[in-house]
This record gives structure tokens, sequence and C-alpha cells, in this order.
């Protein structure tokens, strides 16, 4: 998560709606190019004998699928929230860029799989002017889509359109790579066909795994980016000078422009419960108005004028300092007794993320 999905989050209806159409239209422009370099390529490969050939062309048929999926993401990601899915159905997106990950994997596979077989029996090949005509479109056609989808997915703070971009520049290494030694056997008889149809499995594979992994850490929960917690702690910050520290920040993903957020936040003590309420409600609804963000605050109570409080909490953060150079103390209190001093903290451990309550 980063400031160009809290973008996303801000939109208001009327940009979510532009955000779906403008989705929809570059997977439409996705799928007829490649059906259009399919149906060449295939037949070009059926001519020249090309497993290289032949393979990229079903790539193509696989990339037209995988702008349907994203058609189909963008579609359904843009609903309201209902009773089923309170929390939108933004997540779809990931889904959507899972899925192209895994077709880019099945065609990794399947020419992984012939090309083994071509190198163990070569087979004589004929290339034809038709060869290089539809691998040299090819490349031209998949370097355009790769930096269509790129600036698409940067504007619509889209993953699905990343995974696409990163599928378009996959095509171009490869195509060039079957062109490449296309151009060995025509000019010198070298038959590099399975060898380079081998090498171009293994770049699909590799880059289909890293959008799936990618994809399972969001689905999963990812942690956002530094610059994003800060930023939000800035603006709550920022919003009252009666706030006077901000921790335990938590941001929930679900989906592009769907974003939660809890945060516990530090007020005199001396402040009224009603006057506390209205403080932090005033933020929330800011929040809600400026960014479409939920998020939700928890008010700390703290004494600005306690020595013993000011002594304690310092001797606290250097102990865990300490320990660890980055480790932090918060929401720290005092609860006295008729016989004990009762002293409650949080303590954030960095390397884990998690909090103690001792």
């Amino acid at each position: 998560m980063d400031l160009q999905e809290l973008r996303i989050t801000a939109q208001d209806g009327h940009q979510v709606q532009e955000r779906k159409s403008q989705g929809i239209r570059a997977a439409v422009l996705g799928i007829c190019l490649n059906l259009f370099l399919a149906a060449g390529k295939l037949v070009a490969g059926y001519l020249s004998a090309s497993v290289a050939i032949t393979a990229d062309g079903w790539n193509n048929v696989s990339d037209a699928f995988s702008s349907v999926v994203t058609m189909l993401s963008f579609f359904y990601s843009s609903k309201p929230a209902d009773k089923e899915h309170p929390f939108g159905h933004a997540r779809v997106e990931y889904i959507a860029s899972s899925i192209i990950a895994l077709a880019m994997m099945l065609v990794g596979l399947t020419l992984g799989r012939r090309s083994i077989q071509r190198i163990i029996t070569p087979e004589q090949l004929d290339f034809t002017l038709l060869s290089f005509l539809a691998l040299g479109i090819s490349i031209a056609v998949k370097t355009f889509l790769y930096f269509y989808y790129q600036t698409r997915a940067n504007r619509l703070g889209s993953p699905s359109m990343h995974a696409s971009a990163k599928d378009s520049l996959t095509d171009t290494v490869s195509t060039s790579a079957v062109l490449l030694s296309s151009i060995f056997f025509a000019v010198w008889g070298i038959n590099l066909d399975g060898l380079t149809g081998l090498n171009v499995s293994a770049f699909i594979l590799w880059s289909a795994i890293n959008i799936m992994r990618k994809m399972i850490n969001r689905l999963m929960g990812s942690p956002p980016s530094s610059e994003l917690k800060q930023y939000i702690i800035n603006e709550i910050l920022k919003t009252d000078s009666k706030i006077l520290g901000v921790h335990d920040l938590l941001l929930h993903d679900y989906g592009p422009g769907n974003m939660h957020a809890s945060a516990h936040v530090e007020i005199d003590s001396k402040m009224s419960f009603v006057s506390a309420h209205l403080l932090l409600d005033h933020i929330e609804r800011r929040f809600f108005e400026e960014f479409g963000l939920e998020i939700v605050l928890h008010g700390d109570p703290t004494s600005l004028k306690d020595p013993l409080n000011q002594e304690l909490s310092q001797l606290l953060q250097e102990t865990a300092s300490g320990i660890d150079p980055k480790a932090k103390v918060s929401n720290m209190q005092q609860f006295k007794t008729s016989d004990e001093h009762i002293l409650s903290f949080d303590l954030l451990l960095p390397d884990t993320d998690n909090h103690s309550d001792t």
C-alpha cells in the first residue's frame, strides 16, 4: 500500500466509474491486439514449423484471455459493498492478477515441455518472410501495449493492469529472442529454436511467479509503505493541536480504492470524555470526506505536567532502546491503589511489527 492507493481511495462516485471505463477500454484494446497477433503467429509458426513461433502465438491467445479477466475485474471491483461483501469487491483485482499469473505459468510450462522435446529431437525449420514480419509486428505491438498498460496502471492504481503490463514486457523480450533465433537459422543455419523456447519459458515462469507472490502477499495482508504511514500520521497531527501524538496505526487493504485504518492518538488526560469524543469524531469525518478513508481513532490519555510520568516514560524508552535501538514505548499509564503502583505500556518490536502489552 502506498500514497497512490490513498489517492484512489479518495475518488468519488464519478471518478470510480471513470476508472472502470478506462480499465475496460484498455482491456478491450488488449483483447483485439492479442488476437490479431495470435492469428499471425500461429499461421507463421505452422508454415515455418517453428515451435517457438507457434508457442508465442498461443501465448498471445493466453494474453487475450488475461485481458478478458482484467476487463471483468474492473467491472466487478467497482460494485458497491453489499450484505455478503461489506468491505466491497475491490480485492477481485488481486484475484484477477493471480489468474493472469497462472495463465502465464501454464504458457511457460507448456512452452518448456515442447522446447525440451525439440532440443532432444530437432526438426528442420523453414522460415518465410511472413515469419519475420509476424515477429517484428508483434514486438512493436507488445512494446506499445507495455507502455500503454503501465501508464494506465499508474494512473488507475490497478494491480491487474500492472500484471498485464508485466506480461506484455515478457512477451516483448520473448518474441525478440525468437526473432533472434530465426535470424541465426536464416543466416548461419544454426537451429536455436528449442533452446530459445526453453529460455523464453524460464523467463515467463519467473515473471509469473513474481506476480503471483506479490498478489498472495496483498491478499494475506502486506504492510503499508513507510511513506503512506507517515503521511497519515502527519495528517492526523495537523488536524488539531490537541493531538499530542499518534501510534499503533494499522491499515487494512480491501483492494484498490478500498482502504480502512485505525490508530491510537494521545490527548491530554484532563480533557473531558465528551470533548475527546468530539475531537476524534471530527478527525474521522475529515479523513472520510477528504480521502474516502474510514479510520477509527482510539484516544489514549496522557499526563502533560506529571514529572513522575515524564521520568518513567523516559526511563522505559531508554531501557527499550538498550534492547533494540528501534524499539518504541507508547500508551504508558499509571494506576495507583492503596498498596500498589501499576505501570502499563505498549512495546513496539520493530523486527516483527508486533506489540507487546505489559
